[in-house]
């Protein structure tokens, strides 16, 4: 059978030129067939030899900004993206272990100066020791005389039964017993209980745990006498080490080299990969040791390093996966093996020439742009499957393959072609987030479907007619045909569209609630960015451990001063705010030359120190009975107090006194004699750094650790110029939203240009939700206009479309001009409700048939979010970049059962039935695409598995809605359609020819009438 020459309808242009194009194309399939190979194994070519790979979470963000430019700046100044972390963790306080491990590891690090610099494992405090009472405030100071002159009477005269457990326990007592007499008891008094509390059980505990008494455990329940810096208070020896107050936890930083000789790539994979093997060797050595001690790597590049790593491999096994079962479904659905791989060839030209235009334009895959193969492998395969569906369908009624091909692209392919475009345009509202990352993950995307359906029309054609050439009708595959599900789709329209309004309602219900005058969504937005990487992942588990453990963490803002005085001043203000829990930085460490009066108690109170006798005093065994009776009376004190301090004291001795009741009497009078030996041990060593520190010159920065200040400060010699880095961190987990926005806005208002990865975060994954709600919009707007502007004829088109925008753009202008902004929002509402006016007043067909296509996205994406309520599931910064995909494919379903319904009524039909390769192809497309993304749920990494979630459950909601709603809809459209949709061709002809043609028609008018006198 041939082409038909005369049809129904006169087809587009659009559609006419696809017809020339692919029967041209199958006329010279082997020319075809090297060309585009040839531009395939091009693609491929520059893929492999130019396309980079970009790992740093700063290029996600747009560097016009002025935190990116901050950051960029703090960056490239103090080495912060190459800045590593490692943590030496053990189950329990070990701190000998930690300090061997991290002294090995520092030595190991400092050996390989070509992937690591600027190691900082401990720090030498003999300079700032020397120097630590210049670092006390004129208040400090005399805090530290006071207590000097209470433990005189310990020290110098030997009195060491007043620092006895049952001793402090007593003089507690009494204090509260005079407070109560007084009417009140300060909270200072219940502060020191609950530190001696804290001290004695936590004491006892760990002694009861490890069997042993333990120095590290102790925690002195006397207040120190210089208030200095943590760093300067970790050990009694000449050099510190970065540990937690529990001693679980060690922490080592250095530098990153990054590989020159790969700058494009991961720049710090070298040092890290060799970091881990180090760590490795470290560990395995120092396992004859007591305890367990286990070594991890983390910081911004680790982090980076393990999210790029974990994301790759969980594409290429997604990737792989879903290109086999999609294989196998469409073997399944077309009945054989030769088509379904025409297809799969047909999408992996059109990755490779994605790949290499990606190559080109973009020239770099980022974490984000790097799955967009998966998009393509579950939406591009539609295009060849509606093809072939169709070209199968039409050689079962005999056509002849040349006629087959271009008949297909005719007919199916304007439904493509439009497909193709929306779904372009959903991909690329991305490139309006602001952020670079979703940018170019949109506009790759974007140029993947083009290519997909330039593929569709330029490859697969040719590769048909070389195979189909040979083979007759009988023997090609039918076409998977549901007929008895065509019919019940539309047996009982009324019953049909009632049970989706009643679905679509208790999902509604699910997802969305109405309260003041606006509708919420009640599926939660998370811009945790931890919970998406890989759990299992050992940066995240390291950095998890840090949390914990109340060290450094990658999770600190960044303020820079360019004077010692500015940093000085931003470190008070930073410290005042609620959401602050401490700032490092090097200009508190360089403190200003105290005046004469304060200088002399300084050194007076330097030689009362050193005049103390050093030796350990013997002091006599504890008596547990003792201290059990004073701390239970101590007890009996403050149990009844609402004072928060009295209630955590009275918590921690109840559990002392649980445990000495438990614990037989000698061992529990060798546990308490160890810890007032420790008392005495630490009150001597309070004296013994005051005594050392004798040196009284001004403190400079040379005084200070080169690895440590390097992080902190920077100099120019020749302009002078001056960075001074402050590190602010927080007290709350700021991976989770409420905490950051809090954070980051109270920094600001210390600092307007405060940045670091809290900020980035912020501006980044925490209102990225609020940028798609605009572009969900602005991808609405243009979708309907595209989808109306197919529908619309051809001398409709510009009048529909051009006013509208051009009274929206004039609006635009004016506000511009008189208020200096631009409620963009408010002008595509405008421009879409005069475009609906003007579509209406013209024919109200075409506005119509542009709603109902919207359907299957509008109402699905209900059904999406009702399920993912209903299932606690979360949107979050990664899986919202699926949701323009979601709506594409939904109105995929739309275009091809809307532009089925048009032809049908264009033919004359009444009513409307789905036709064999509508419904055919709209479940085999949606039923791959859940495949084909739903083969990212093997994904580790959380983020890529959420994605796979999101578009099987979305394209399940949109497919659910075409099949129960579309078709009962279309039924009623078809059966109430005032008439025909073609035009009415009105022909002018001159006066005079008209009134010799009215002759003529009025003649003929009256012939049979003259006929019918005379026969009667």
């Amino acid at each position: 059978m041939s082409r038909p020459q005369d049809n129904a309808t006169t087809r587009s242009l659009p559609a006419r030129f696809l017809g020339w194009t692919v029967a041209t194309v199958s006329a010279r399939p082997r020319l075809m067939l090297w060309l585009v190979l040839l531009v395939a194994c091009g693609s491929v070519g520059i893929t492999v030899t130019q396309l980079q790979l970009r790992t740093s979470r700063s290029d996600l963000m747009d560097p016009a900004q002025k935190h990116a430019k901050t950051w960029k700046q703090y960056a490239d100044t103090f080495g912060a993206e190459s800045d590593l972390l490692i943590t030496v963790q053990t189950p329990g306080p070990n701190g000998k272990l930690i300090q061997s491990v991290i002294d090995d590891l520092g030595q190991r690090l400092e050996r390989e100066p070509e992937h690591f610099g600027n190691v900082l494992s401990r720090v030498d405090l003999t300079a700032m020791r020397e120097k630590a009472l210049l670092f006390l405030s004129p208040r400090e100071v005399q805090k530290t005389a006071q207590l000097i002159g209470q433990y005189d009477t310990v020290v110098q005269r030997q009195n060491w039964n007043f620092v006895r457990a049952e001793m402090l326990a007593n003089t507690l007592r009494t204090k509260i017993a005079r407070g109560q007499q007084d009417g009140v008891v300060s909270d200072e008094t219940y502060q020191a209980v609950e530190r001696f509390a804290d001290s004695l059980s936590g004491y006892m505990k760990n002694a009861l745990e490890t069997g042993k008494v333990e120095k590290t455990a102790f925690r002195s329940p006397l207040p120190d006498l210089m208030q200095v810096a943590a760093d300067q208070k970790l050990t009694d020896s000449k050099t510190a080490y970065m540990l937690n107050p529990e001693n679980t936890v060690g922490v080592v930083q250095v530098t990153a080299i990054r590989n020159s000789k790969v700058p494009t790539e991961d720049p710090n994979a070298a040092a890290i990969i060799r970091l881990r093997e180090l760590a490795a060797e470290v560990e395995k050595a120092h396992e004859s040791q007591p305890g367990d001690v286990s070594i991890r790597v983390t910081g911004i590049p680790a982090l980076e390093h393990d999210e790029m790593h974990s994301t790759s491999v969980d594409m290429r096994n997604a990737g792989i996966l879903a290109f086999f079962v999609v294989g196998g479904m469409l073997f399944l659905a077309f009945r054989g093996i030769r088509h379904p791989m025409l297809a799969l060839m047909t999408l992996i030209v059109a990755l490779c020439w994605t790949f290499g235009a990606a190559t080109l334009v973009v020239k770099h895959l980022n974490i984000i742009s790097v799955c967009f193969p998966i998009f393509l492998i579950g939406l591009g395969i539609d295009f060849s499957v509606s093809f072939i569906n169709k070209y199968l369908t039409l050689r079962q009624e005999l056509y002849e393959l040349p006629d087959a091909l271009r008949e297909t692209a005719e007919t199916t392919g304007g439904g493509i072609l439009v497909s193709a475009i929306t779904t372009a345009l959903a991909f690329s509202t991305a490139m309006l987030t602001g952020f670079p990352g979703l940018a170019e993950l949109g506009l790759i995307s974007a140029m993947g479907v083009l290519l997909c359906a330039a593929a569709t029309f330029i490859f697969l054609p040719a590769l048909v007619a070389l195979s189909d050439a040979e083979y007759d009708v009988e023997a090609l595959p039918q076409p998977f045909s549901p007929a008895a599900l065509r019919r019940v789709l539309v047996a009982w329209p009324a019953v049909s569209i009632s049970f989706a309004v009643v679905l679509l309602a208790f999902f509604g219900y699910q997802a969305f609630r109405y309260s003041d005058g606006t509708v919420r969504c009640l599926v939660n937005y998370n811009p945790n960015l931890i919970k998406l990487n890989d759990p299992t992942a050992e940066s995240v588990k390291a950095e998890r451990s840090l949390e914990e453990s109340g060290s450094d963490t990658v999770l600190y803002a960044v303020s820079v001063a360019g004077t010692w005085e500015e940093a000085s001043s931003l470190r008070e203000k930073f410290l005042k705010l609620g959401s602050v829990a401490r700032v490092s930085d090097i200009a508190s460490k360089l403190p200003d030359r105290p005046d004469q009066q304060t200088m002399q108690l300084l050194q007076s109170l330097q030689q009362r120190a050193e005049n103390i006798p050093r030796t350990v005093p013997s002091i006599p065994p504890a008596d547990h009975m003792a201290i059990g009776k004073e701390v239970d009376a101590l007890y009996a004190a403050v149990r009844k107090s609402s004072n928060p301090s009295a209630t955590r004291a009275s918590a921690a001795l109840d559990k002392f006194l649980t445990d000495l009741s438990e614990t037989p009497g000698r061992k529990s009078i060798a546990i308490l004699s160890g810890y007032n030996d420790m008392i005495a041990r630490w009150l001597l060593l309070e004296y013994s750094e005051i005594a050392s520190a004798n040196n009284f010159s001004p403190v400079a920065p040379r005084d200070l650790p080169a690895e440590l200040s390097s992080r902190y400060v920077w100099a120019d010699r020749n302009t002078k110029e001056q960075r001074w880095v402050l590190r602010v961190y927080p007290k709350e987990d700021i991976w989770d939203g409420a905490a950051l926005n809090t954070f980051v806005d109270e920094l600001r208002t210390v600092d307007a240009q405060v940045t670091g990865v809290p900020v980035q975060n912020l501006e980044s994954a925490g209102r990225m939700h609020l940028t798609y709600a605009s572009i969900g919009l602005y991808a609405l707007a243009v979708i309907s206009l595209v989808l109306l502007f197919n529908y619309l004829r051809p001398g409709q088109k510009l009048m529909t479309i051009l006013p509208p925008v051009a009274v929206a753009a004039f609006i635009g202008y004016t506000l511009f001009q008189r208020n200096g902004t631009i409620n963009t929002n408010l002008l595509v509402v405008i421009c879409l409700g005069l475009v609906a006016f003007i579509a209406a007043v013209l024919d109200y067909r075409n506005l119509r048939d542009t709603l109902l296509t919207l359907v299957p996205s509008l109402a699905g994406g209900i059904l999406m979010l009702g399920a993912m309520a209903l299932m606690g599931l979360e949107l979050n910064p990664v899986n919202l970049i699926a949701l323009p995909l979601v709506f594409a494919i939904g109105i995929d379903n739309g275009i091809y059962l809307v532009s089925d319904c048009r032809k049908q009524i264009a033919a004359g039909k009444d009513s409307f039935e789905p036709s064999a390769d509508t419904i055919s192809s709209m479940l085999v497309t949606s039923l791959t695409s859940i495949v084909g993304f739903g083969s990212l749920m093997i994904a580790a990494h959380q983020g890529m598995f959420s994605i796979g979630v999101l578009l099987s459950l979305g394209v399940a909601s949109s497919l659910l809605i075409s099949l129960i709603l579309m078709p009962p809809l279309l039924v009623l459209v078809a059966k109430h359609q005032p008439a025909s949709t073609e035009p009415v061709r009105i022909i002018r002809r001159p006066e005079g020819e008209a009134e010799a043609t009215t002759g003529k028609d009025t003649a003929k008018q009256a012939a049979p009438q003259q006929k019918a006198k005379k026969a009667a």
